[in-house]
């Protein structure tokens, strides 16, 4: 079995484009506006250890929100430590807190420690695990970028009482962590240690879940948190989806490391089980907001649609650890899908704030319609705006990590560099430096160069919503090999390849079984999707009609961070002062449509929207 690796993000300087300005948004105002509201909601506190002092209690997730907020620091350490100087003195600051706080028997969690020391390892789902997951992945982030491993010895010392209570002397009220991370969390602590306990630890938590009878915190539903089959038995994405996701991670990396066969073809299952039914077409993935879970095949409702921003970012760390085992483009075509849809959309424009939850359709008239309901009762509706923070607030740093990491989704080292993502950078490959140029989501165009380039051949991805393409090597027309969604191009040392994927809007259909968007379609261009918004449109958008066909009038014009809105023509239903008639007397007016890229919705105040469009 193969195993291919991914080129660090440590290894790759983004350059201008797009991305690189989500990149510098994210650094310069994402992470200090998390930070501000970590400090202001007692988060930074929490791991001070001072609740007696200050009075704000610590919540139970409070040390995996900073954990990932320091991980995305040191991530962005990694090319600019001067700019991070501030940021640094504070993690110095809180680790000292950390070490200092650290019971002797190397437990560390600021809720149970301040709060419920009576409970420590005896509730399931009090997040202790998933915790200290998150702080050991900060660890080896911050020891990466900065060399100090006060962090990394204070969560290894913590790792001895969780093996202690877990695994030797198994005092610890249940078996596997209720929040599946740590588990991912070992596996990078083994690469990064060479200590074998950390890879034996994991498969401990991995190989014992769905083997034992476990609380769950929900109740009787054994899917809820992966309990229903163990590992080697999973054949559906079921339960939690981010937990889901983090446990599907976990196992992709010890079918890595062991070469597990029978692993691979369960998460194979699980795979095509969640692209083949449970997938939003944003790459958005966890239908219901109860539980925050998936649920059964084409369930895909769009205005009470979840797709938590953390399932974004977990099914992109699920993408990146199966396309370790093979070559094969579905795994960079989810990447892509998710990046320019569910992750964008998670963060306002100007980096300040986000969404927990990500609807495909808002109607403001579906708000405050109960008015006999009270309000604890009423339907469960999305947010129409983003916040700075919630009060689970694991989404914003999440998000802060993932775009201070963004470089790791371009390249693979294979027998050649193999070109996964087109993002405008110089990645520092095995065979050479090598230059993406890109205006990918504008024109559909790629320039891919190098100047003292060591292999012979060099393979791109071919996205999945291209319908041809052309390609010049040095200035001459080239034609290279397709397979498995991939093409390969023979080059010499000096090169420059540009290939143009001909990119156009277009109005793709659901299958017929998602009943959400029976007789709707929806409009994309390359690799984003669009919608409508009320602000452009006007109120009530179900009552829009569109033809697939009106795509050959679109009018593009650049908005949105350099990327495109697309006029077009449609219809609206005309005002009608009945309840009912006869369909023979409905008429429809001309209305030139704006739609605009998913991601920017809810920027410009309150509005409807909508991604599936009535089609006329």
């Amino acid at each position: 079995m193969e195993n291919f690796d991914f080129v660090s993000f440590r290894h790759v300087e983004l350059e201008n484009g797009f991305w690189q300005k989500r990149y510098e948004l994210n650094k310069a105002v994402s992470v200090k506006s998390v930070r501000d509201r970590f400090e202001d909601s007692g988060r930074f506190d929490a791991l001070r250890f001072n609740f007696l002092k200050t009075g704000k209690r610590p919540h139970i997730f409070y040390d995996s929100d900073v954990a990932k907020w320091i991980e995305a620091v040191a991530y962005l350490m990694e090319h600019d430590r001067k700019a991070m100087h501030e940021h640094e003195a504070l993690i110095d600051e809180l680790v000292t807190c950390m070490a200092a706080a650290q019971r002797e028997d190397g437990y560390l969690n600021s809720f149970h420690q301040q709060i419920e020391p009576q409970n420590i390892f005896q509730k399931r789902g009090n997040h202790e695990l998933y915790c200290c997951g998150h702080l050991v992945e900060a660890a080896i982030a911050y020891d990466k970028a900065t060399g100090k491993r006060a962090l990394l010895d204070v969560m290894e010392r913590y790792l001895d009482c969780i093996e202690k209570a877990f695994i030797t002397e198994k005092t610890a009220a249940f078996v596997t962590p209720g929040h599946e991370e740590l588990e991912l969390a070992l596996y990078k602590l083994y690469r990064h240690t060479g200590n074998e306990k950390y890879r034996n630890m994991a498969e401990f938590f991995l190989t014992n879940r769905g083997k034992v009878i476990e609380d769950t915190v929900y109740a009787d539903a054994l899917k809820g948190c992966q309990d229903d089959v163990d590992i080697y038995h999973l054949r559906e994405a079921n339960g939690h989806s981010v937990r889901a996701l983090y446990l599907y991670s976990g196992i992709a990396d010890m079918a890595l490391e062991n070469g597990d066969k029978a692993l691979k073809a369960a998460l194979d299952s699980v795979w095509n089980d969640m692209t083949s039914g449970k997938m939003y077409i944003t790459g958005g993935v966890g239908s219901t907001y109860r539980t925050e879970s998936f649920t059964v095949p084409f369930d895909l409702p769009n205005h009470t649609a979840y797709a938590e921003s953390c399932c974004a970012i977990a099914f992109i760390l699920f993408a990146l650890r199966m396309r370790r085992f093979k070559r094969d483009a579905k795994y960079g075509h989810l990447i892509e899908r998710v990046l320019y849809n569910a992750l964008l959309s998670s963060t306002s424009l100007d980096g300040r704030s986000f969404f927990y939850v990500n609807p495909l359709e808002i109607a403001l008239e579906e708000y405050g319609r109960e008015t006999a309901v009270p309000l604890k009762n009423r339907e469960r509706l999305p947010k129409t705006a983003r916040q700075e923070v919630f009060s689970c607030s694991c989404c914003p740093p999440n998000i802060n990590r993932m775009l201070a990491s963004l470089g790791d989704v371009i390249c693979f080292d294979e027998e050649h560099a193999v070109i996964e993502q087109y993002i405008s950078a110089t990645v520092h490959s095995t065979f050479g430096d090598i230059r993406v140029a890109e205006s990918y989501a504008i024109s559909g165009k790629v320039t891919v160069s190098s100047k003292a380039y060591t292999a012979d051949k060099i393979t791109l991805r071919l996205p999945e919503w291209n319908r041809g393409h052309t390609a010049k090597m040095n200035g001459k027309p080239i034609y290279g090999t397709e397979k498995d969604g991939y093409i390969t191009f023979e080059v010499p040392c000096d090169f420059t390849l540009e290939i143009d994927f001909a990119i156009a809007p277009r109005f793709v259909a659901s299958n017929p079984c998602v009943r959400a968007n029976a007789g709707r379609v929806a409009l994309t261009y390359g690799p984003v999707v669009y919608c409508l918004e009320g602000v452009d449109n006007g109120p009530r958008l179900n009552r829009i009609s569109v033809s697939p066909d009106a795509v050959r009038d679109a009018v593009l014009a650049p908005d949105f961070h350099g990327l495109l809105s697309i006029r077009l023509p449609g219809k609206r239903d005309c005002d009608c002062t009945q309840l009912y008639f006869d369909a023979q007397a409905a008429n429809t007016s001309p209305v030139q449509l704006k739609f605009i890229p998913y991601f920017a919705f809810a920027n410009r105040g309150e509005s409807d929207m909508l991604v599936w469009v009535r089609r006329d």
